[in-house]
């Protein structure tokens, strides 16, 4: 069904200079199954010259080694970035592998983006907070109407 959310690839590290780590961050949607998993495909901005960036799930047909989560160019490709042996329903927030037989990458992060929109409204409330005496001086009409009266009820009294 349309109930697989997008993903969304970030790095909370300061590696996102390194090649490898700039073709993996970015929004992933939903691209079809493989081995029984939702897989996604990395969505390209209009016009970006960026190679194509599939995460996807591979069972244990071919052994333990390749069972996990892959990031890849192509779905049971050779060219890949990350591994991740989790054999979740879903990708795996962390532990991801760069390059994919190598170390672990802890400041990879791998998120639904629902619930990375809830983040920007919190924040969106703290700016409220910070622009509330803006927001005052602005004035809802009743308030504008309010002071009108009291201007002309002054004006009255002064007549």
């Amino acid at each position: 069904g349309g109930s697989a959310s997008w993903y969304v690839v970030s790095s909370s590290g300061n590696d996102i200079d390194e090649i490898v780590i700039r073709t993996l961050l970015g929004e992933y949607e939903p691209a079809g199954e493989n081995h029984g998993r939702t897989m996604f495909k990395k969505h390209l901005l209009p016009g970006a010259s960026a190679v194509e960036v599939f995460l996807y799930y591979w069972d244990n047909r071919d052994g333990p080694t390749f069972e996990g989560w892959w990031f890849g160019n192509k779905v049971g490709g050779t060219s890949v970035w990350s591994h991740n042996a989790d054999s979740g329903m879903t990708p795996p927030s962390s532990k991801w592998k760069i390059p994919w037989d190598g170390a672990v990458r802890e400041t990879l992060a791998v998120a639904p983006k629902a619930a990375d929109q809830q983040q920007p409204q919190q924040q969106a409330q703290v700016q409220q907070q910070v622009l509330a005496p803006q927001v005052q001086q602005q004035q809802s009409p009743q308030l504008q109407q309010q002071q009108a009266w009291q201007q002309q009820q002054q004006q009255q009294q002064l007549q």
